[in-house]
């Protein structure tokens, strides 16, 4: 079985829970989820949506709505339940672009920020390695795992940054999010007991040289 897939002790603490075996996040992602946080001349804004992304099967798949082989499942339960969700957006001068989802699963305080690793997956060794999952028809879509893989899902026409739902016929439904062609990332926000607190999904709206600018 996949190193992924297993929880291991914690050597300085034997009477803590375990945790996942999860790399952890070569970036600050948390800076992604503070609204006026500035990276480089950019600045984030943060918007909750009305909607709620509903889970019943305790795991969550992404994949491009448009090629059913780019479904991936995520290695970390989450439970069940109707999750909030939350845009993180970049205000690049006198455009906005979305700089990121966040599925809200739990309750901070965050302890950690790891990787998110994908079902029958080995943990990567380097943050080159980091599971990502492609993107080619400019949609990228987060589902209830229940079921597997729906095939192509068909998305409604949308407009600029704003996520379109997706029903499927067999109850679940699909939330879709516009974005570049590319190879996106996701990371956990953990709590001390290793619980999800929530999941993101980086969209690499800002250059390596953005992400090591500090506002002054």
């Amino acid at each position: 079985m996949p190193a992924a897939a297993f929880a291991v002790p914690d050597p300085d603490d034997p009477d803590a829970p375990p945790v996942r075996d999860e790399m952890i996040a070569p970036r600050d992602v948390g800076r992604l989820l503070h609204y006026g946080e500035r990276l480089g001349t950019d600045a984030i804004d943060i918007r909750m949506l009305p909607l709620q992304l509903p889970v019943t099967s305790g795991a969550l798949a992404v994949f491009d709505p448009g090629v059913p082989k780019s479904w991936r499942v995520f290695d970390r339960p989450v439970g069940g339940g109707q999750f909030r969700v939350m845009l993180s957006i970049a205000q690049k001068e006198s455009r906005e672009q979305l700089a990121a989802v966040v599925i809200h699963i739990g309750r901070p305080p965050i302890a950690r920020w790891t990787v998110a690793h994908y079902r029958a997956k080995s943990k990567p060794r380097s943050a080159e390695q980091i599971p990502r999952v492609p993107v080619t028809t400019s949609w990228l879509a987060l589902i209830d795992e229940a079921g597997d893989s729906p095939g192509v899902v068909a998305v409604p026409p949308g407009g600029g940054i704003a996520p379109v739902e997706c029903p499927l016929t067999d109850g679940r439904r699909a939330l879709a999010l516009p974005c570049d062609t590319g190879e996106y990332a996701a990371y956990w926000a953990v709590d001390a007991a290793d619980k999800p607190i929530c999941l993101v999904v980086d969209f690499d709206a800002f250059t390596q040289k953005e992400w090591k600018a500090r506002a002054t």
